[in-house]
């Protein structure tokens, strides 16, 4: 299959295909890195993404206190101590980028 003089096949198609800007519309953003008991630290800083009804609300900060095999025990301020599986944590965006650059 061509497409504007290219050669496309599946693997070209999955590699190179983007959302067409619309206006109004935001840009993508970056996926958020999952943490993982190796990436954080007691004192480090993650949000938290998990959407669980009766839980944080999705975007809560928190600092770790412990950093366990398969999920991490965070002091949330006022909504108390969680303890939250990694997949639900994320580091913050700022964080996020300052390890990327190292």
């Amino acid at each position: 299959m061509t497409y504007g003089g290219k050669v496309m096949n599946k693997a070209t198609d999955a590699c190179t295909a983007k959302q067409i800007a619309m206006p109004g519309m935001p840009m993508p953003s970056r996926p958020k890195a999952v943490a993982t008991c190796c990436d954080l630290a007691p004192g480090q800083h993650v949000v938290y993404v998990g959407k669980i009804m009766g839980g944080p609300r999705y975007g809560t900060r928190g600092i770790v206190k412990e950093a366990l095999q398969r999920k991490a025990v965070v002091d949330m301020g006022r909504l108390g101590t969680w303890n939250v599986p990694y997949f639900f944590l994320t580091l913050p965006q700022d964080d996020f980028e300052h390890a990327q650059a190292a």
